[in-house]
């Protein structure tokens, strides 16, 4: 997938929906404040950044694997991507 427009809708529909579900778990229990931090904190991440740009290939990751980089970045300020498998 290398068109931009395609990556857009990907992330719209299924990636990051997926990914602020597990992000609300980590910031508590209250639905609409969880949910609009996570939001807001994703949206400005770098990784949301790198996720936008298709040849970086990470919108093919399971939006838990997301959300574990997302937590990386927030908790230690770094983002390892996993090796792809063969």
């Amino acid at each position: 997938m290398k068109d931009k427009d395609q990556v857009s809708a990907l992330l719209g529909v299924c990636i990051v929906p997926q990914v602020i579900a597990e992000i609300k778990e980590f910031y508590g229990n209250q639905e609409e404040v969880a949910e609009v931090i996570a939001i807001k904190e994703f949206y400005k991440s770098d990784l949301f950044d790198k996720l936008q740009n298709p040849a970086t290939g990470l919108w093919h990751l399971s939006s838990k694997t997301l959300a574990q980089i997302f937590f990386a970045e927030v908790k230690e300020h770094v983002m390892e991507f996993p090796e792809e498998q063969s």
